[in-house]
């Protein structure tokens, strides 16, 4: 069996180790959860697209009470107790399928899930959104054509403070301890199956699954694990210790940490990124592995969905010239306001002409900003004669511009 004590309702599930293949007893499911990501104008139009043509292929559509309130009445509540799921669909990132996650009952089995590709970066997303009615429809017919999904470790991870449980999370990601707002960094002693391994100086520790070695942990320096790997991950953030190195243990190891009472602060721990609580001293995290992992249909067979992602999405050992080259863009310099409207000169041919004209006129040269000159075209005219002609001054800004047209005339004469 595939699921811990029992399949979900309407879904049977043929173990091939950690691959699965998607088997409707009633021979086609009726019931669909649809999750898109917030605030995304693009993912609430697609919702709208999908629910619609579910709907016509005689599916019943749920949507998760806040968008069903503000966006979408004419699909159903989604309830977490009440709602048999078939399978799930996301529109998103791999932040929205650590959000579908989170809805569902902790210790129960979780439905297949189908993961649309509408973020930044997913290694939970292999579908292309526009081609969804091709995808659902295979998925519709899997007794037909066999759909495969990977099941996806689970973490469950239970909070202990003064002997007594706390909190129970169930994790797809990764758990984590860091030193939180401290400046100091945190102390932590890891048990792993009941024996004390090490105690930790560093700013903090992360217990991953294979999906959450491309999350965090990678960017810590922990290694990539493919999903079907059977481990789990203990990767330091910036240890005090240079050789306390990432670590990947048996997945059906306990891991235990535990902050002790001679610790200079207290510590932060969350899960998946959400959740987050603060750490007593004498409080301790125990690590499990669920019995409830997270069917994820793809493309293919085995883990060719993970590969192509760090392949395509991380440029994963891509050779520099190989690459694409990045162009190196300057800073944009802002404006500065205004003051004055500057004025255009006249062409150099024209103000050449205009002077030439002047010095035969036996005028003085036109250079009173702020001000109209004019010449008189007639013969013999003396200086203070005026013509429809204007020679324009360029005006000058800041604090000298005041100076210059306060000074100007008595400059020209």
């Amino acid at each position: 069996m595939v699921w811990a004590d029992s399949p979900p309702p309407s879904v049977t599930a043929l173990t091939l180790q950690r691959r699965a293949c998607i088997v409707w007893e009633s021979g086609r499911p009726s019931t669909v959860f649809l999750v898109k990501k917030p605030n995304s104008a693009k993912a609430s139009e697609k919702l709208l697209e999908i629910g619609l043509w579910l709907q016509q292929q005689g599916l019943k559509v749920l949507v998760e009470r806040p968008v069903h309130k503000t966006e979408f009445s004419q699909f159903g509540i989604f309830e977490p107790r009440e709602n048999d799921v078939d399978f799930c669909v996301t529109l998103g990132g791999d932040g929205t399928v650590l959000h579908l996650t989170s809805l569902f009952v902790e210790d129960e089995p979780l439905p297949p899930v189908v993961s649309f590709a509408m973020g930044t970066l997913g290694f939970l997303t292999p579908f292309d959104v526009e081609d969804y009615q091709a995808c659902l429809l295979r998925v519709l017919a899997a007794n037909d054509e066999p759909v495969f999904c990977t099941l996806r470790t689970r973490k469950r991870c239970e909070v202990y403070w003064d002997g007594q449980l706390q909190r129970v999370h169930h994790v797809l990601n990764e758990c984590l301890v860091d030193r939180g707002a401290s400046p100091n960094m945190v102390m932590l002693e890891c048990f792993i199956d009941g024996y004390h391994i090490t105690t930790v100086q560093a700013d903090g520790l992360i217990i991953a699954t294979p999906s959450g070695s491309t999350a965090y942990s990678m960017s810590a320096g922990g290694p990539m694990v493919a999903p079907s790997v059977p481990c789990t991950l203990l990767t330091p953030i910036a240890p005090h210790s240079l050789s306390f190195r990432p670590l990947i243990v048996p997945e059906s190891s306990e891991i235990e940490i535990h902050l002790p009472p001679n610790a200079r602060s207290h510590a932060r721990a969350s899960f998946d990124g959400r959740h987050t609580l603060r750490m007593l001293r004498d409080s301790s995290i125990r690590c499990t592995t669920s019995a409830c992992a997270l069917p994820m249909i793809t493309l293919g067979r085995l883990d060719r969905d993970w590969y192509e992602g760090i392949v395509q999405k991380l440029k994963w050992n891509v050779p520099i010239r190989e690459s694409s080259p990045a162009t190196l863009k300057p800073r944009p310099v802002p404006q500065r306001p205004l003051l004055l409207k500057p004025v255009d000169p006249k062409p150099a041919e024209e103000s050449s002409e205009a002077s030439a004209s002047q010095d035969a006129q036996g005028m003085p040269a036109a250079s009173q900003t702020g001000q109209d000159v004019h010449a008189s075209s007639a013969a013999g005219s003396t200086a203070g004669s005026r013509v429809s002609k204007e020679v324009d001054v360029p005006k000058v800004l800041g604090r000298n511009g005041k100076r210059a047209i306060s000074e100007g005339p008595a400059a020209a004469s």
